[in-house]
């Protein structure tokens, strides 16, 4: 099933980069820049403007190489359109049951947006594969650490402030792999063309938390 495989690629690279504010036109370099630095799970968050060009063209140029897929999605007619747009996996800013049924019915995967154990058992119990931790530096590495007492057989990533300053720690905390955005995608490096400086630090990422990520940690059963 292609969710497994899209589960499996975030959990060998730990690192699902984000794109917003990125522009359709320059979407694909930066994708390929994100590629040769290790990155195999791309999002293209769904408040960048001209997203679904964006997934439809990444889908087209990069398909076979990269999982593509969409965040910020807050309803299931908004899901409906990503997924007609060849998103492979959703996530969103919050646990919606309408969004989790609408993208299961399809056999994709859904990441929804967690902050409480309630919200965590709720998505849980909907089937849901992977856990969205947001805003995971609000929240902060120690929230994610006790978490894992009572509920430490989850598949948690989190997402929001997440730096190179900090990717160990969430690494070392327990989590299954992390979300990056601006931190990664770099605006001044998108701009400049930068694009070695981009895949260099795309490298950086995926280093960082591969090698602080607890041996111990539990495997996704695909």
């Amino acid at each position: 099933m292609i969710k497994h495989r899209v589960i499996h690629a975030i959990e060998e690279t730990g690192i699902i980069a984000i794109v917003i504010g990125t522009k359709p036109e320059e979407v694909i370099p930066v994708a390929r820049a994100l590629y040769d630095g290790g990155v195999r799970v791309l999002e293209v968050t769904c408040n960048t403007s001209g997203y679904l060009r964006s997934i439809e063209a990444l889908t087209v140029e990069l398909g076979d190489k990269m999982w593509i897929g969409a965040g910020t999605v807050i309803n299931p007619v908004m899901a409906q359109l990503v997924m007609d747009a060849g998103a492979n996996f959703v996530l969103a800013p919050d646990f919606n049951p309408q969004v989790v049924s609408m993208v299961h019915e399809k056999q994709k995967l859904m990441i929804p947006a967690v902050a409480t154990p309630s919200e965590i058992l709720q998505a849980c119990r909907m089937g849901v594969d992977l856990l969205k931790l947001f805003p995971a530096n609000g929240l902060g590495v120690n929230y994610l650490k006790e978490l894992q007492g009572p509920l430490n057989n989850l598949f948690i990533i989190p997402v929001g402030g997440v730096t190179l300053n900090n990717v160990a720690d969430f690494a070392q905390a327990g989590a299954f792999a992390v979300g990056v955005g601006s931190e990664l995608i770099n605006k001044t490096l998108v701009a400049e063309q930068a694009w070695q400086q981009l895949t260099d630090l795309a490298q950086t990422f995926i280093t960082r938390f591969r090698e602080n990520k607890k041996p111990d940690d539990v495997c996704y059963p695909l």
